[in-house]
């Protein structure tokens, strides 16, 4: 799945605009390939579900328009930001299928405790929403950059993220990998994306 920022005007957000034409073809050949579009909302949103809602009709919009028919919707919160339960309420509200945002920024591994996709429960509420949360079990960054682990861009970077791959295969889980488009800037880290998805590619 590739997500994409709808809104926004933090420093943090992004400085496209999802109508702009090339954006449009982007969409296009990203569907065209069979992959999904979904939802990264804008750095503000995680605390008003409102916003959440006008993002995702924005790119369910855009989608529409360029005759791309998707059946699940979903995505990440930017910079993983997350209010229990505001946040994942707000993402059952905007009728989205899953979320993906529940990882550590600074740890890689299982902050659901599961490699598995499992129905969204709020505990404040005490109810099952009608949401998908698919665990995110690592992100790039956390691995290669300094202010986390800071393995870089080594072989010891690839090799741990290649054993969380293989804990979730060992139990016929799900990898829920979170790699960002600028962190294929160049041939080493674009060869430990694609070890680290061997076959899948």
């Amino acid at each position: 799945a590739f997500y994409f920022i709808c809104g926004g005007n933090h420093s943090h957000d992004a400085d496209y605009l999802p109508e702009h034409p090339a954006i449009r073809n982007l969409m296009r050949r990203i569907h065209e390939r069979g992959h999904e579009i979904g939802l990264h909302p804008s750095y503000g949103t995680f605390q008003q579900p409102e916003l959440i809602k006008q993002e995702a009709e924005r790119l369910k919009r855009i989608c529409a328009e360029e005759s791309i028919d998707q059946h699940v919707w979903g995505g990440r919160m930017h910079y993983l930001r997350w209010e229990q339960s505001t946040t994942m309420r707000a993402w059952a509200g905007a009728g989205m299928t899953y979320d993906s945002t529940l990882g550590y920024a600074d740890r890689p591994g299982f902050r659901c405790g599961t490699c598995f996709e499992y129905p969204a429960f709020d505990p404040v509420a005490q109810e099952q929403l009608n949401l998908r949360i698919r665990p995110l079990v690592v992100m790039e960054c956390t691995v290669i950059d300094a202010v986390y682990l800071g393995l870089g861009v080594t072989d010891a970077a690839e090799e741990k993220i290649q054993q969380l791959k293989m804990s979730c295969q060992q139990v016929s889980g799900t990898f829920g990998l979170l790699w960002h488009n600028s962190y294929f800037k160049n041939s080493n880290l674009r060869n430990i994306y694609k070890n680290v998805l061997g076959s899948q590619l």
